[in-house]
C-alpha cells in the first residue's frame, strides 16, 4: 500500500484549478521532484500533503501515524528565542522541552528529566551537528538572522526531527554551494521519503528517483532523474499538441456545417448538432498551457570599456575580514559569476562596487556611461502593497522599452502575468512570480550593466532558461550571484570564488571550470607535498651513520618475522629510481599543462594531456603506498 495517495484530487485558489481530479500515489523510500510553472499549486500540493490545507473535492490517504515534516518557502516569522530553540521545538515530545533548557528556564531539573526519561538527549546531537554543518550558531538570538538565514534554520528544523516524510519547498534557497553539496549527500543518506519543490537543475539531477509536474490542475509522473524527465515532457506536450490541432480541426469543420444553414431540426442532424455542443464545451473547458514569457533589456547607450576597477580593496566588520586586499577590472560585456559561502560579503562586494557600501581600504572606480540595474535577493524594491503594475510603471499606464511605448498590462503579460493578476497586489505573488516582478521592474529601465543577486530562485525552469539566454545575448555587462551551479556555467565568463577568509579567487570560466582548477591546484599540491616526502626520506636513507646501518641489520635479522621476501627487498631497492623516474615525467606534463597556449589549441590534445597526467598521478599513488608498505613491514 502507498504511502500517500491523493485520489480524485481538487483544489482551487480563486477561480484558477490548482488540482482538478488529480491522482498521486507515493510510496516509501521514494525521493520525488515536484516541478511546474510559478503559481501552478505546488507548495498547495505539497500544504495538502501535510495536512495544513484540505482539498476542495477528492480523498487524500496517509498511512496510519505516518510522521510528515514540511520545510516552507518563505522564512518563518517568528524572531522570539536562539536558532537552537527553534530546531528543537520541531523535535515530538522532548522538543519543547529541550527548547527551554536551552533558554535556561529549567531551574528544578524536571526538564531535564522528562528529556532524560524519553532518551531525547540525543536530538541534542543531532541538532548540534545539523546547525554546525550550516554554520550557525545555536545561541544565535533569530532576532539578529535575516529571512533567509531564518529560513536555513527553519530547514536544520525539518531535518532534526527525523520524519518518516520530508517535504521540502525549494531547500536550496539562500543556500551556499558547499551547504548544497552536503543537503544532498544528508538526503542521499535519509532513510524516509522525500518529495521536494526545486529548480535547481543541477539538485534534480542528483536527488530525484521521480519527476511529478503539475501541470494545468493534473498532475503526470516521469520515472527517473531530470534530464529524463525533459525528454518524456516534451514528447508529452508534443502528442497533446498534435491531439488539439487535429480537435480543432474537427470543431471548425462542424462550425461551418452548422454556419451553412443545414436544417438542424431534422432527426438525421440532432444527434450532430449535439455532439457540436460538447465539442464547444470541451474546447471551453481546455486549457492551453502557459506560453513562454518574453523577456527584452531596456538597453542603454554602451558604458566605456572598463565597467569597474578596484584595486586592493578591503573591507571587514565588527573585527571580521570580508575581503582581503582584493583587486579586479570588470571591461565590458564582460560576465562575471560570484560564488561563496553565505556571509563571505559577496552582496557586501556587489554593494561596495556600486557606491552603496564603503569599503575600508582600497579603491573602486565606477567607469565612463555606467547604467546599472540592482536585482537584490530579498525583493526590497518591491512594495508588496503595490499592484504589479505600480511597482513596475510607478503609478503610469505605459513604459518605454529600447524607444518603444508598451502598455504596462501589455508589457507584464510578457512576463505571464495576465491582466488580472497585473491589478492585484504584490503581496499574493507566489515566491517565482515576485521574482518574475522584480525582473520586469528591472528590465523597464535603462541599463548597459546589470548585477543581479541570487535571481533564479523559485524561478520555473522556463523562464530559467530564458533568463539565460537573455544575459547570453545582452550586449552590456552583467555580475551575477548565484549557488545554481548550472546558471553559472551557463552565464559565467569568469567566476570570483570566495574563501570565506576575505580571499577572492578569480577563475575563467564557469562553475565546471572552478572544480576542474582546484582538482588540478589539489593534485599538484598533493604531489608536491609527496614529492618532498619522498625527498626527504631519500636524504635520511642516503646519510651514512649506525642508526640506518643498525635498522638495516634489524631489518635482514627480521626478515622472517616481518614477513618481506627476498623479491620484495629488490623491490623496495628499486622503487626510489622508479618514482624519481616518473616524477620527471610529471614535471614535463605539468609544464605542458601550465602551459596557456595550450588552451587556445585543440581540445583533443589538452584532454589527452590532462588523462596521461591523471593516469601518472594514480600510478605515483601507488608506488608510494607500496614504498610506504614495504618500508614498514621491513623496518617492523
Amino acid at each position: 500500500m502507498a504511502l500517500i495517495s491523493i485520489l480524485g484530487g481538487s483544489l482551487a485558489y480563486g477561480d484558477q484549478p490548482l488540482l482538478q481530479q488529480a491522482d498521486l500515489a507515493v510510496d516509501e523510500g521514494e525521493r520525488i521532484c515536484l516541478v511546474g510553472r510559478n503559481g501552478t499549486g505546488k507548495s498547495s500540493l505539497l500544504k495538502v500533503i501535510c495536512g495544513d490545507s484540505q482539498l476542495d473535492d477528492g480523498r487524500l490517504i496517509l498511512r496510519q501515524g505516518l510522521k510528515i515534516s514540511r520545510l516552507n518557502q518563505d522564512p518563518p516569522l517568528t524572531i522570539q528565542g536562539t536558532a537552537y530553540s527553534m530546531v528543537a521545538s520541531a523535535i515530538p515530545v522532548v522538543g519543547d522541552a529541550l527548547a527551554k533548557v536551552a533558554l535556561g528556564e529549567d531551574e528544578s531539573g524536571e526538564l531535564s528529566a522528562f528529556i532524560e526519561k524519553h532518551d531525547g538527549w540525543r536530538y541534542d546531537g543531532i541538532i548540534c551537528r545539523i546547525l554546525n554543518k550550516m554554520q550557525i550558531n545555536p545561541d544565535t538570538s533569530l532576532s539578529t538572522l535575516s529571512g533567509g538565514w531564518r529560513r536555513k534554520v527553519a530547514l536544520a528544523a525539518s531535518l532534526a526531527c527525523e520524519p518518516e516524510v520530508l517535504l521540502l519547498d525549494e531547500p536550496t534557497n539562500h543556500l551556499d554551494i558547499e551547504t548544497i553539496g552536503w543537503l544532498e549527500e544528508w538526503l542521499l543518506s535519509f532513510k524516509g521519503t522525500l518529495i521536494f519543490v526545486t529548480h535547481d537543475r543541477a539538485f534534480a539531477d542528483n536527488l530525484a528517483t521521480r519527476i511529478v509536474e503539475q501541470d494545468r490542475g493534473k498532475l503526470y509522473s516521469y520515472p527517473g532523474n531530470f534530464a529524463a524527465y525533459l525528454r518524456l515532457r516534451d514528447e508529452r506536450l508534443r502528442k497533446e499538441e498534435l491531439a488539439n490541432k487535429e480537435f480543432d480541426r474537427v470543431l471548425a469543420e462542424e462550425e461551418a456545417w452548422i454556419r451553412r444553414g443545414v436544417k438542424a431540426r431534422l432527426a438525421r442532424n440532432e444527434g450532430r448538432v449535439r455532439n457540436l455542443e460538447d465539442l464547444r464545451r470541451q474546447r471551453r473547458e481546455r486549457r492551453d498551457r502557459l506560453g513562454r514569457a518574453i523577456m527584452q533589456i531596456s538597453e542603454a547607450d554602451r558604458s566605456g570599456n572598463i565597467v569597474f576597477e578596484l584595486t586592493d580593496v578591503s573591507v571587514s566588520f565588527e573585527d571580521k575580514s570580508l575581503i582581503n586586499h582584493f583587486s579586479a577590472t570588470v571591461m565590458r560585456q564582460d560576465r562575471i559569476g560570484i560564488v561563496g559561502p553565505n556571509g563571505s560579503g559577496k552582496t557586501t562586494l556587489i554593494k561596495v562596487m556600486l557606491g552603496l557600501l564603503h569599503q575600508n581600504h582600497g579603491k573602486v572606480r565606477q567607469g565612463t556611461g555606467v547604467q546599472y540595474q540592482y536585482f537584490d535577493q530579498y525583493h526590497e524594491k518591491l512594495n508588496l502593497q503595490k499592484t504589479v503594475a505600480d511597482n513596475v510603471a510607478e503609478g503610469r499606464r505605459d513604459v518605454i522599452i529600447n524607444g518603444k511605448t508598451r502598455h504596462v498590462i501589455s508589457y507584464l503579460g510578457d512576463f505571464l502575468f495576465t491582466g488580472k493578476r497585473a491589478r492585484s497586489p504584490a503581496s499574493v505573488l507566489s515566491g517565482g512570480e515576485k521574482n518574475r516582478l522584480l525582473l520586469a521592474r528591472m528590465f523597464a529601465r535603462p541599463c548597459n550593466v546589470l548585477v543581479m543577486d541570487e535571481p533564479t530562485n523559485d524561478l520555473d525552469l522556463e523562464t530559467l532558461e530564458l533568463l539565460e539566454e537573455l544575459i547570453a545575448s545582452f550586449n552590456g555587462t552583467v555580475i551575477v550571484i548565484s549557488h545554481d551551479r548550472r546558471f553559472i556555467d551557463k552565464v559565467a565568463t569568469e567566476t570570483w570564488v570566495f574563501d570565506g577568509k576575505g580571499h577572492i579567487d578569480t577563475i575563467v570560466g564557469g562553475w565546471s571550470d572552478v572544480l576542474s582548477y582546484y582538482q588540478r591546484v589539489g593534485a599538484l599540491q598533493r604531489e608536491t607535498n609527496a614529492k618532498n616526502t619522498a625527498a626527504s626520506d631519500r636524504d635520511v636513507k642516503q646519510k651514512p651513520g649506525t642508526a640506518t646501518k643498525k635498522s638495516e641489520d634489524q631489518a635482514q635479522a627480521g626478515k622472517g618475522r616481518t614477513g618481506i621476501s627476498f623479491t620484495e627487498r629488490h623491490e623496495l631497492e628499486s622503487l626510489p629510481q622508479e618514482i624519481e623516474r616518473l616524477e620527471e615525467e610529471m614535471a614535463q606534463l605539468d609544464q605542458k599543462v601550465s602551459d596557456p597556449s595550450l588552451y587556445s589549441s585543440d581540445g583533443a590534445q589538452v584532454k589527452e594531456l590532462l588523462a596521461l597526467r591523471a593516469a601518472l598521478s594514480d600510478k605515483l599513488e601507488q608506488l608510494y603506498a607500496r614504498w610506504e608498505d614495504l618500508e614498514e613491514r621491513a623496518h617492523g
